[in-house]
């Protein structure tokens, strides 16, 4: 697999909250170091990447005009809530200080490496195989139109293989993490085994499914020797165990 470079462009932030604060009653010596700013953005996008080597970050100036009190303690950097990795993401830099305040940094991500894409076209419900795919090198992120709008794409293919596929996609597509969905091991109207532990012993029945889910997750399940309606796990395929 070809080394994956990566390039960065950090851009001013678009959308600002102030709690707590007024402009107007905040001198120079009481302002916090806009610098101090951008290198905890600066520091928090390289520590979010999965291989810093080689990491180039351009933190563009923030709008002078900014006037956020002094932060005594540490700021806090994360994620904007529904932001990605690559392409346009969002920073929330916060202070939980007395005179609280926090600011969105919009940035763009991009890297060039190899990505997996779909050899063929998959319908909604199609297990993930690794023969469906292919790798190609691409730039991702950025200005580049054909990903400016997807998820991040599959890096680590293991995880992923045996998910369902959640819509139809078309050959060509770069795999990204929102078109894929733990697959549906048990389906509503089916029967299935009952799997329940108690006092050190294994007992089964059988049952019929009255929901669908993933391994994992919660469905409910009727009884068939005594007509009872349980809630379950999902253990494997038509095997669940009875939840306490």
């Amino acid at each position: 697999m070809p080394k994956i470079r990566l390039r960065f462009l950090v851009l001013v932030a678009t959308s600002i909250v102030f709690t707590e604060l007024s402009a107007s009653n905040v001198n120079n010596s009481g302002i916090h170091p806009l610098e101090d700013i951008e290198a905890s953005v600066r520091a928090f996008v390289i520590e979010e990447q999965p291989d810093a080597e080689g990491v180039d970050v351009r933190v563009n100036s923030l709008d002078k005009r900014l006037r956020l009190a002094v932060c005594s303690d540490p700021l806090q950097t994360f994620w904007s809530p529904g932001s990605r990795r690559y392409g346009r993401v969002t920073v929330q830099v916060a202070c939980e200080g007395p005179k609280s305040w926090r600011i969105h940094v919009q940035s763009t991500v991009t890297y060039e490496g190899s990505v997996w894409v779909l050899g063929r076209g998959v319908r909604r419900g199609d297990i993930l195989q690794r023969s469906d795919l292919v790798q190609k090198v691409v730039t991702v992120g950025g200005n580049n139109s054909a990903f400016r709008n997807v998820a991040d794409p599959v890096k680590d293919l293991e995880r992923w293989l045996g998910y369902a596929f959640s819509a139809r996609v078309t050959a060509g597509s770069v795999l990204d993490e929102n078109m894929l969905a733990p697959a549906k091991v048990v389906n509503k109207g089916e029967s299935v085994l009952i799997v329940h532990e108690t006092a050190g012993l294994q007992l089964q029945t059988k049952g019929i499914a009255l929901s669908e889910g993933a391994k994992g997750s919660p469905v409910q399940v009727k009884n068939t020797s005594s007509g009872k309606t349980v809630d379950a796990i999902v253990l494997a395929r038509g095997l669940v165990q009875l939840l306490q």
